[in-house]
Order: C-alpha cells, then sequence, then structure tokens
C-alpha cells in the first residue's frame, strides 16, 4: 500500500514538472530512462514486426540528432505492434520525448534517413545500448 502511495506521489510529480514546462532533474531523468529501458525490455522477444528501423549515428555529439530518430522510429514500431504493446511503445515516447532540446543543431550529424535499416532485434539492441549510455551520462 505504501508503494502504491509513493509512486503515485512520484508520478503526480513527474505530470506537473512536465505540464508546467520545468526541466527534469537528474532523478527524474534516471526514472525515466529506467522506465524507458524496462519498456523496452518487454518489446525486445516480439516476432511480427515487419518493418526495417534505422539505426543511430554512434557519437556522443549527436546524441539529440540520434534520440530524436529514434523516436521517429517508435512512432513506425507503434503501429506495427499489436495493440498491446502500444502502449508500452507509447510510454517510452513520453518518456524520452523531455530530453530532446529544439534548439540543437549539428550539421555534421546524418539525417536520420541517412542511417543504416535494420530489423527490430538489432534496433532492440541498439536502442538499449544507447539509453543506457544516457544513463552513464546522468550519474
Amino acid at each position: 500500500m505504501c508503494k502504491v502511495l509513493i509512486f503515485g506521489c512520484v508520478a503526480a510529480l513527474i505530470l506537473m514538472s512536465a505540464a508546467y514546462g520545468a526541466p527534469l532533474n537528474k532523478t527524474q531523468k534516471a526514472e525515466r530512462l529506467e522506465a524507458s529501458i524496462i519498456d523496452l525490455g518487454l518489446l525486445k522477444n516480439i516476432d511480427n514486426v515487419s518493418g526495417d528501423f534505422l539505426l543511430y549515428e554512434d557519437s556522443f555529439e549527436c546524441n539529440h540528432t540520434t534520440l530524436a530518430c529514434f523516436l521517429k522510429e517508435l512512432e513506425v514500431l507503434k503501429q506495427d505492434v499489436e495493440e498491446d504493446k502500444q502502449q508500452l511503445v507509447i510510454n517510452i515516447k513520453k518518456n524520452l520525448e523531455d530530453f530532446m532540446d529544439p534548439n540543437f543543431s549539428n550539421p555534421t550529424c546524418k539525417k536520420c534517413e541517412a542511417n543504416e535499416k535494420k530489423k527490430f532485434p538489432e534496433f532492440h539492441q541498439e536502442m538499449t545500448r544507447f539509453l543506457q549510455s544516457m544513463q552513464k551520462e546522468i550519474v
């Protein structure tokens, strides 16, 4: 019962922060990344994904571009998965959107479409690895 109350308070705090446009603190960033990694893990064994997904550029300077590419691909994935898995994709996308910087621009970063296309298992592995690297940056 106590865990449910604490989780509810944390969720309300996160929603209030997002609603008022407050930047995320380290704890909130860590919680959102952890939740995204957990939800992504629940998608690991889906086998009915038919599309190809663009992989990201492996460069620290291009993390914002990489994240934007993953967010675009999550939209594709949402259309490709069964209805019971769509909420997981929506949750991941919502958790990661606040990490985006609309003012970021780096002309040396490749556009999403220039990246290599791969099947879902490789996309899943690369996105998990990317989110884990983001986690390490926060700590």
